[in-house]
């Protein structure tokens, strides 16, 4: 792989426990599409370097926690100190109130159970939560953007993947 198929997320900060878990400082504040990763790239002397994970979670602001395979005490984990993190483009959306609605205002909400529910028309951002506007011919209605709710985002589809209650849609 190489760095230009990839999105840099940052760099191993701090050791957390001593078990070989260690902590991601999140620099680009993106968030991740946790289901489908498997595995991030640790750059090592210039190359990109597969580290497959057992678990990955948001920890704190700004950071995320990832435990690796094949990482299971604090000497291990220690040698990943200071080194860059990346993962592959198709995993990532930028959290950022502006990349967010550049990225994708105009694409189709997919939901896991119900199917196709319409297009983003807007992003709300005015209140402490923001809210994702949806349209389709017969209704508007809107849920909170949240990794709790997104699956995944296609870019190059232009599809958002979504698993919104029932009662969210019925609510507005």
């Amino acid at each position: 792989m190489e760095k230009k198929d990839c999105f840099f997320i940052g760099s191993i900060f701090k050791l957390h426990g001593y078990k070989g878990k260690t902590i991601l400082f999140n620099e680009n504040s993106v968030s991740l599409n946790f289901d489908k990763i498997e595995f991030l790239f640790i750059e090592k002397e210039g190359i990109l370097v597969p580290f497959f994970l057992n678990q990955i979670s948001s920890y704190k602001s700004d950071n995320f926690l990832l435990e690796f395979e094949d990482i299971n005490s604090e000497n291990e984990a220690k040698k990943l100190l200071k080194c860059k993190v990346y993962t592959s483009n198709n995993l990532i959306y930028q959290n950022t109130e502006d990349s967010i609605e550049k990225q994708i205002l105009g694409f189709k909400i997919i939901d896991k159970e119900f199917g196709e529910l319409g297009n983003i028309q807007t992003i709300d951002n005015q209140s402490s939560q923001a809210l994702i506007f949806v349209k389709n011919n017969s209704k508007e209605f809107c849920f909170p953007l949240n990794n709790q709710f997104i699956d995944s985002i296609e870019i190059e589809q232009k599809i958002v993947y979504t698993k919104i209650p029932k009662e969210i849609i019925d609510l507005n």
